[in-house]
């Protein structure tokens, strides 16, 4: 019969399928599971965070180390940025060939997770006796931030499926332990990790700008003015009247500095963990 389609042998009709992975919600689990599924690559990388880097070799003692090649790298990094950090300078900054960077580091991008772990050192240990969670909490958010300010170039590397080294692994393990502490389970100390932590990085963008703009040699009086002109242009645009409302409004004070906003609104997002701890613990559900 015209127009008609032929059914494939067998006589069944074909369905189709979905491409494998295509719109897939990512979870916990998958990256979990991939866990052991990882790239070759990337699987050598991780190595050299977290295994002995010394390339072994015999005859006299080398007179360079892995961690002299990262400290050189780190060094140009704080003074120039993440982009002045190439194999070739890093080099010419420890005085050996560059053929003698890759012994250590096969390409820049080993040496990057290498300088990123370090550069981000380890975070504060909790007081003896513990304080209560919150205020472990507000210790370990205000030392990140502070990090990330003293290091601007941190923030310059997107946050890509790339090595995680032990200091990084320990920054998270000191605020998911002070968490753990409010008695909620597992899987939501986690959720509530990733908004302290995204809080965190995230209201500390402006603070890391402005210290980024310094080391180039930037005011701060420049770069606010620069800032300010930009922000005011909203001022009388019929496009933004909420934030040139927000920009024109009276000051009810002293002038907030940027430590005081950003402790400000980390004070409102424990307040809301607070607040579901309260309300989970009435419900008895808690640790579920």
């Amino acid at each position: 019969m015209a127009g008609r389609k032929k059914a494939p042998r067998g006589g069944r009709t074909a369905k189709a399928t979905p491409r494998q992975g295509a719109n897939r919600e990512l979870t916990h689990g998958h990256v979990m599971g991939a866990a052991i599924r990882i790239d070759p690559v990337l699987r050598r990388r991780s190595q050299l965070l977290w295994e002995d880097r010394t390339p072994a070799s015999r005859g006299p003692k080398a007179g360079l180390t892995p961690d002299d090649v990262v400290q050189a790298a780190i060094e140009i990094a704080d003074e120039e940025g993440l982009a002045a950090v190439t194999m070739h300078a890093v080099a010419a900054k420890v005085g050996f060939t560059t053929m003698a960077i890759y012994r250590y580091f096969p390409n820049k991008e080993a040496l990057y997770d290498a300088i990123v772990d370090a550069g981000m050192g380890l975070p504060p240990r909790p007081a003896e006796p513990r304080d209560n969670w919150r205020s472990e909490v507000t210790r370990w958010a205000h030392a990140k931030r502070a990090m990330m300010i003293d290091r601007p170039w941190l923030a310059e590397l997107p946050f890509v499926a790339a090595p995680h080294g032990p200091n990084w692994l320990s920054w998270l393990e000191a605020v998911a332990d002070s968490l753990s502490r409010t008695g909620i389970s597992g899987v939501l100390v986690g959720q509530m990790l990733s908004i302290v932590d995204g809080y965190t990085r995230g209201a500390s963008d402006t603070a890391i700008s402005l210290s980024r703009a310094q080391r180039s040699g930037t005011t701060t009086e420049q770069w606010a003015g620069a800032v300010g002109a930009d922000l005011g242009r909203a001022i009388g645009d019929p496009r933004f009247p909420a934030f040139a409302a927000l920009l024109t409004a009276p000051s009810d004070g002293k002038p907030w500095t940027m430590d005081e906003s950003f402790d400000f609104g980390l004070q409102r997002v424990l307040d809301g963990i607070e607040l579901y701890v309260t309300s989970a613990t009435a419900r008895g559900s808690v640790a579920k």
